[in-house]
């Protein structure tokens, strides 16, 4: 997401905060409410987040399992170390204790370099000394679904089960020799959730979540994981600020007659946000 859409996105929040607060009809039955992650019904949060962002890739030629060459997209491909991204997070509370959030990460990675030795990069082989151009873009949709099994107006803690859908697309191309190869991916991979939020104050909150799955089927093993944790202070009712630290990672090793390949990447940083919720 560019700079300018956050900013102008972030301004239509506080415009959309700035109106009259609705209290959430009968959410804790007898009960005084106070405005909290734990009593939101809705809440859609703008997030920068300052990324440190580390990528290894293995190409291989189709039907060839490590047939590739290892590399690191910061040492090997001129990829960024770190940089700056937007995010989205949106979330609906159904009930009293069930709750679905959504959540968006785009991250677009390019470069080039000189390369120091031959490398096989799928179907192509490029020689040392060629200019190497390549491209990563991963993008990740994620929804949870979890259950407050413990809740009042000062703590909750829930539990449940997430999907993250994630489209790959990586490319290497030297123009010098007409010479490029392009490959895709993409699936949806399941893992268990956990999250809990604590209002500390009247006005500042903590809240916290983590997805975490390791597997290994039919040749292919991976891993993923999403984390994060924040403090958030209440400015008005519908409005908060916060800061905190986010991590996504994912590494999928195939080794399959399929498509063959190693991907991978970590997304991680400090974050800032605006929160708009009612």
């Amino acid at each position: 997401m560019s700079h300018s859409r956050l900013a102008a996105l972030a301004c239509l929040l506080l415009a959309a905060a700035l109106q009259p607060a609705h209290a959430a009809d009968d959410f804790f039955t007898g009960a005084a409410q106070t405005p909290s992650p734990i009593t939101d019904v809705f809440a859609l949060q703008a997030i920068f987040l300052h990324a440190s962002d580390k990528t290894d890739l293995r190409v291989d030629p189709p039907g060839t399992p490590l047939g590739g060459t290892s590399l690191s997209g910061t040492r090997d491909l001129g990829f960024r170390a770190t940089g700056n991204d937007g995010m989205l997070d949106l979330l609906f509370r159904l009930r009293e204790r069930n709750r679905i959030s959504v959540d968006f990460l785009q991250l677009n990675e390019s470069g080039s370099s000189t390369l120091g030795h031959p490398v096989v990069f799928g179907s192509q082989v490029f020689n040392t000394g060629d200019v190497l151009d390549s491209a990563l873009q991963w993008r990740v949709m994620g929804v949870t679904w979890t259950y407050a099994f413990i809740q009042n107006d000062r703590f909750e803690l829930g539990a449940g089960l997430g999907v993250h859908l994630m489209d790959l697309d990586i490319r290497g191309d030297v123009p010098a020799r007409f010479a490029s190869y392009e490959t895709s991916k993409a699936g949806a991979l399941p893992a268990p959730a956990l999250e809990a939020a604590w209002r500390v104050t009247r006005r500042i909150s903590l809240t916290a979540r983590g997805q975490y799955l390791r597997a290994a089927i039919n040749g292919t093993s991976g891993s993923l994981g999403d984390f994060h944790a924040d403090a958030q202070y209440r400015w008005l009712p519908n409005l908060s600020l916060g800061a905190g630290y986010s991590l996504m990672q994912l590494h999928l090793d195939s080794i399959g007659h399929g498509t063959p390949g190693l991907v991978g990447i970590r997304v991680g940083g400090p974050e800032v946000f605006v929160r708009v919720s009612f």
